[in-house]
């Protein structure tokens, strides 16, 4: 059946792409895990994902809140050894698609902004509320 063949392709490639976006990651520069302050940092932008209203898109399919924070979260379980702060976790986690490199995207409402710019902002808030405790 051709539907099978073409099926079968598809899935090879993607496999393919993932052992390539694998091997790329794992030879990254190596960096630390996050310590425990980057890892309540991390925490932090998890749970605001996870609290926020907006629709997250990833490969044009657009993802609730909990779903966004549960695929970022699996993906850090992978690339946890490389991550050593939440800038990391933001740029190398967070912003795009491992796979196609293609930026995720936040909407809230009706604005759009890209995944990173978005994160970005929320730690600078978040650490310039603990600096001001």
């Amino acid at each position: 059946d051709p539907r099978d063949a073409a099926l079968r392709r598809t899935m090879t490639l993607r496999i393919v792409v993932a052992a390539v976006a694998l091997a790329a990651l794992l030879a990254a520069p190596a960096r630390a895990a996050p310590d425990a302050h980057a890892q309540r940092e991390i925490d932090h932008l998890l749970a605001f994902v996870a609290s926020s209203a907006c629709r997250f898109v990833r490969g044009g399919v657009e993802h609730d809140a909990r779903e966004a924070r549960d695929h970022l979260a699996r993906k850090l379980d992978v690339a946890r050894p490389l991550i050593g702060s939440a800038d990391a976790f933001v740029d190398r986690v967070a912003s795009g698609s491992s796979l196609t490199g293609e930026p995720y995207r936040v909407r809230c409402g009706d604005r759009e902004s890209t995944a990173k710019a978005w994160l970005a902002g929320e730690l600078a808030r978040y650490r310039r509320a603990a600096w001001s405790q």
